[in-house]
């Protein structure tokens, strides 16, 4: 359920939302709840290429398919998936272990 939450927003911050708001054709809240949606997701992604939280909750937490956010993380240059090093480290491991 929405929430209502008091806000103040600095004078330049104002200015960027008039100029999205216009921009987009949209009510100034819609570009305010758009930078917000924005910097939530990138925040959650970035929490999860830490392990931080798993992308399953990610989509949840968004209302987005998993496969938009892994292309939203490629866009944005937030590695998801296993590194290179961790790929290599895990199969040195595991031919140590056979």
């Amino acid at each position: 359920m929405p929430q209502v939450q008091p806000l103040r927003i600095d004078e330049d911050m104002l200015k960027v939302i008039e100029l999205r708001s216009k921009d987009e054709h949209t009510s100034k809240t819609t570009a305010i709840k758009q930078f917000l949606y924005n910097g939530a997701e990138e925040y959650l992604l970035k929490l999860c290429s830490q392990g931080r939280i798993s992308i399953g909750r990610v989509a949840e937490l968004l209302h987005k398919s998993i496969y938009a956010l892994q292309e939203s993380a490629k866009q944005k240059g937030i590695g998801l998936g296993i590194t290179a090093k961790a790929y290599n480290e895990s199969k040195k491991f595991a031919k140590e272990l056979a």
